[in-house]
């Protein structure tokens, strides 16, 4: 809403109204989704906070029931701020996490987004900072805008997370209804929060995305580009395909950017992914397959008279997912992922396998949200003989 005062209708104007000079105010508005958002006097200048939570309940059962597990979390808890200045040619975007497991355990950090954009031209963007590095394309979705409680297990596996860098991009290259999408980046390798690093490396990400049939909308529900569902129910068909390609010199960590810290031992990995998302009157469907390589298996030192051994993660995955939204807002999803150690590797990592589905009921698209799922795993991350996972969980994303 507005909190200026609207002018005076012509019928009551007086002589010296009409000789007075108007105020000029900035504008507030707020509301579900938007948050709250103010705009300077002149227009120039926006400033948005936002804030969403995502409340869960879940339940596993194994074959052991006395490894069944109840758990009732907070799974997130995001504050954001978002600005344009100049007419947006700058871009301003911080976003800090307060759940548990938003944080990583071995340094306890609430800072997750902290960057800035320099948007003046339509071919090259420039963005700087901490962020998602454009890598895979489910984890570049919103947490908040997926079709499950949460993103798949071959994602957690083969994900790049967020580091500290920056990277050219366009989202509509040559202006051609955002046919064509770039991504090349340069950033530290270590992931969030982490500068210190005993010997030096770098982390370079390139990224291109073909849309044959024109890019999806920036509007709608949190970026229609960014969002799982297909809210808009598009008439025409919309088909996205990407590649992406990485290498991370001197890695210190087991899944390249996050993961568990090495003592002594740096991997160079090699990464790559192709993903192909498509949405078309409500119904929506996603294929993503990743991969990862290190230069070698393991490394090894004499600690305390003793031999040491710290090895790499490699291997590769893939799932798809379907789903159908309803005109109910009721939306029913599927998902089977997948993925296997490629070569001598971590012995920890072996082959494993997700399927289930999804009911969800959108209150108000993703800015509220009911989502329930159940997902049948075996092998890594859970037993070998298997895991039923029951999840439920509620969102509110102001």
């Amino acid at each position: 809403m507005e909190t200026s005062s609207n002018p005076a209708s012509p019928q009551a104007t007086t002589p010296a109204q009409v000789t007075a000079p108007q105020e000029n105010k900035s504008n507030w508005e707020t509301g579900l989704g938007k948050g709250i958002r103010g705009t300077s006097s002149d227009g120039k200048h926006n400033i948005q906070l936002r804030f969403r939570s995502q409340i869960q309940g879940n339940q596993s059962f194994q074959l052991d029931p006395s490894d069944d597990t109840t758990n009732f979390l907070v799974r997130r808890t995001r504050l954001q701020l978002k600005a344009g200045l100049f007419n947006d040619t700058w871009l301003v975007n911080l976003q800090m996490g307060f759940a548990e497991r938003d944080m990583e355990s071995q340094r306890r950090n609430t800072l997750r987004d902290a960057n800035i954009i320099y948007n003046q031209y339509r071919d090259v963007k420039v963005a700087f900072g901490q962020m998602k590095v454009p890598f895979s394309r489910q984890r570049w979705n919103s947490s908040g805008a997926l079709q499950t409680v949460d993103r798949s297990s071959v994602t957690a596996e083969f994900n790049l997370d967020r580091d500290v860098g920056t990277y050219l991009f366009s989202e509509d290259l040559f202006g051609n209804k955002r046919m064509f999408a770039y991504y090349l980046g340069v950033f530290g390798g270590q992931g969030r929060n982490r500068v210190e690093r005993q010997t030096p490396g770098v982390l370079t990400v390139a990224r291109f995305i073909f849309s044959p049939f024109g890019g999806m909308s920036k509007s709608g529900s949190d970026n229609d580009w960014l969002s799982e569902t297909d809210f808009a129910r598009y008439k025409e068909p919309k088909l996205s395909i990407g590649l992406s390609g990485a290498y991370n010199k001197n890695s210190d960590r087991s899944l390249s950017t996050h993961g568990v810290e090495y003592s002594f031992a740096r991997f160079n990995y090699s990464h790559a992914a192709g993903d192909i998302y498509f949405k078309w009157m409500g119904f929506s469907f996603q294929y993503e397959w990743l991969w990862r390589k290190a230069n070698t298996a393991y490394a090894e030192k004499a600690v305390s008279s003793a031999l040491s051994r710290e090895y790499s993660r490699s291997g590769q995955g893939h799932f798809v997912q379907l789903g159908y939204l309803f005109t109910s807002n009721y939306e029913l999803t599927f998902r089977f992922g997948e993925f296997r150690p490629l070569g001598e590797t971590d012995p920890s990592l072996k082959y494993s396998r997700e399927v289930g589905g999804a009911l969800s009921y959108y209150f108000a698209e993703h800015n509220l949200k009911w989502q329930t799922d159940y997902f049948y795993y075996t092998g890594t991350p859970t037993a070998a003989e298997g895991d039923h996972v029951v999840r439920t969980q509620i969102q509110v994303f102001y």
